[in-house]
């Protein structure tokens, strides 16, 4: 039985680890060919190969979202290799401020340097503007298509720090949001996923650095666990697919009931 990706091309950014990775192999095993993306060669390689030895199709193509030239490089291996695309799925993020260098986490916006600022805004919002700039005509030129971005609970609720993070995830939601109503009328929807605390090793760096720091957490989500890079993966999925193909322009939490 065909997958149910099967014939479409995926663009997943952020994908050498963690959700990106996760969605990679499970889009692959739905029937997608992917485009990895991540920062470094190594990443990348190591992530195509463990999509290829699991049996699914994958090329690689390493590059800064928040640099133009790279993402249209991106985007261009894989009109190449593939001959466009169908989802773009705008996972790639980072989530640090200036006290992360000390090991603290991410802080406050007094506490947050000019430089950070600029870095967490470029990444994480600027990103999902380059690929959408260039990302979404090509998925016009296919008749339409899904672009999948990832937010955060950080946009949905105020906490005491993270503030540059949320910043960047509250434009992300926004943007979605906008894009939807303009190119629906194109065949494409666009959608947020809002991941709560997910098991990843960036989470580990800041979130999930202790026993007790877990244990909070899981007193604190309604469903009493950590998510996991798959759950996330599936609800991607899910929006990828023609399961998902009457929803547009929704921030949908995957956050273990958090923010309920």
């Amino acid at each position: 039985m065909p997958g149910q990706l099967a014939g479409k091309v995926a663009v997943i950014t952020g994908s050498g680890r963690g959700q990106g990775l996760a969605a990679a192999m499970l889009f692959a095993a739905e029937g997608a060919r992917i485009v990895i993306n991540d920062l470094d060669d190594g990443s990348v390689g190591t992530a195509v190969e463990a999509v290829r030895s699991a049996g699914g199709d994958a090329v690689g193509a390493a590059g800064d979202v928040s640099v133009a030239g790279d993402v249209q490089r991106v985007l261009g291996r894989a009109a190449e290799a593939y001959g466009g695309i169908d989802i773009l799925y705008n996972n790639a993020g980072i989530g640090y401020s200036a006290t992360r260098r000390m090991g603290v986490g991410m802080d406050d916006i007094v506490s947050c340097t000019i430089e950070d600022w600029h870095r967490i805004l470029d990444i994480n919002l600027g990103g999902v503007f380059l690929f959408c700039k260039f990302g979404i005509p090509m998925l016009i030129e296919r008749g339409g298509g899904s672009v999948i971005n990832t937010a955060s609970v950080a946009a949905l609720k105020g906490s005491r720090n993270a503030h540059a993070y949320a910043a960047s995830k509250g434009g992300i939601v926004a943007l979605t949001r906008a894009m939807a109503v303009t190119y629906g009328r194109n065949g494409v929807r666009v959608n947020a996923i809002c991941p709560g605390v997910i098991d990843t090793d960036m989470i580990h760096e800041t979130l999930l650095g202790s026993d007790a720091q877990t244990a909070a957490i899981q007193r604190m989500t309604p469903m009493a666990r950590i998510g996991t890079a798959d759950d996330i993966a599936q609800m991607a999925l899910f929006l990828a697919s023609d399961a998902g193909a009457f929803v547009t322009g929704q921030a949908i939490p995957v956050d273990g009931g958090v923010t309920a």
